[in-house]
Parts: C-alpha cells; structure tokens; sequence
C-alpha cells in the first residue's frame, strides 16, 4: 500500500486532535486537506485510528482465536464485505484497535455478488471448521439486496447443515449488543465497545488462516515510528 508524502504527519495530527475530542468528520476534512490526502488514507484515518481509551475497552473484548462448539451472532454485511474487499484488491487494514477493516465508503457499489457469495461461503466454511453450534446471522435491512444475500446465506447454511438462523434486521448492532451469550463477529467500533460479550474478529482469522494475509497495520506502523 502506497501513501501520500505526508501521511505520516497526517496520522500524527489526526491523533493529537482525536485524543482532545475534537468533531472526528470535521478535523478528518481538516488534516486531508491539510495534507492533500487520497480519499483511501482519509477513510484509513477515521477508521483506523482511535483514542486511548477507545483502544484499551475494545481490547477488553477481543477473543484471539473462536472456541470449538460455541454459539455465534456474525454482523453479515460488515464481516463478509471485508473478506470480499480483501478477494476483490481493495484496501484492507488492522486498525489501532486491532480489528480489521475495509475501505467500503469508497468501494462499496464495486463489489461484484459473485465475490459476495465467494465471501459467504469462505466465512461459513470457517464456522464449519470450527464446529460452531449455532449460527446467527444478521444483515442490515436499509442495504440494497439485503433479502437476497439473506436467502442466499440461509441456503448455503442448509446445504452445510449448519445449525442457525438468518435474517434481516433495521438494527442489526442493537441486536448484537444486547446478546448475553455466545461470541459475536463484528469489526464495528461502537458493536464492540457496547457488546455484553466477547467479539471476535472474523474477517482478520479467516484470511489470516486461508491466504496468510498480513494487511498494513497500524499497530506495527506507529510502534516503528513515533508522532511528535
């Protein structure tokens, strides 16, 4: 991944600014242009960069590795968009939190459905692997096709015979959040800050364990250097 001349002065700014609780859209215009950012590098910094405090709760909740034979509520469009980005060339990245993440803001509409359904199968067969008991999966009702991506999923599951449930929801992070047991998948910052239970980052593990992905991070990327 290539970046601009100075985007390591961006990170640096954007940090200093997002610690004093600074309006997070309104400095991520300021320090783009500022430093004349790609559209990618301004979506890696509101997404990828986060406060102290924020690091530190959403570590509280991250599982390494999914435990045999345990319940799981996957966050479907977040999980199986970002394996798909991955399959598809488009920027993924482990943020300062340690959860992985897409560019989707930019790459959203491009991302063909064969590559979905490639996505889907990848993530299901993962869960099969590790003898999940149960399967439940949410996808964000407002999203286009959100019904044929519920069929599709809920098909591929009965042909595995894997135990679970899909559906489409208005509100897919109240439903995670309010779950009191299992593990949920998810890279969503405020799913995970407000979960009762464990978060596991699907997306990360699967192309870890599948493709030995190793994405730019930004953990590695400011422990090798340091802002002012």
């Amino acid at each position: 991944m290539k970046f601009s001349e100075h985007f390591f002065e961006a990170v640096c700014d954007y940090r200093y600014l997002l610690e004093r609780c600074y309006p997070q859209k309104s400095m991520l215009k300021l320090v783009g242009d500022r430093y004349a950012l790609a559209s990618f590098e301004r979506v890696m910094l509101y997404r990828g960069l986060s406060t102290k405090h924020q690091v530190a709760l959403r570590h509280q909740k991250f599982v390494q590795q999914l435990p045999l034979n345990i319940s799981v509520m996957l966050d479907g469009f977040n999980v199986c968009r970002t394996v798909g980005s991955y399959l598809n060339g488009n920027p993924v990245f482990v943020g300062m939190d340690g959860y992985l993440r897409d560019v989707s803001e930019l790459h959203r509409k491009k991302l063909k459905w064969e590559i979905l359904e490639h996505a889907v199968d990848l993530v299901l067969d993962y869960l099969q692997e590790k003898q999940t008991s149960y399967i439940q999966v949410y996808f964000d009702t407002p999203i286009s096709h959100s019904g044929k991506i519920c069929e599709i999923t809920r098909h591929k599951m009965n042909q595995r015979s894997l135990a679970g449930k899909v559906e489409t929801s208005f509100s897919p992070d109240h439903q995670l959040i309010y779950s009191s047991k299992g593990i949920i998948c998810t890279a969503d910052s405020n799913i995970i800050e407000n979960s009762r239970v464990d978060v596991f980052d699907l997306a990360q593990q699967l192309l870890l364990e599948n493709f030995s992905a190793r994405p730019f991070s930004f953990i590695r990327y400011l422990a090798d250097k340091k802002c002012p």
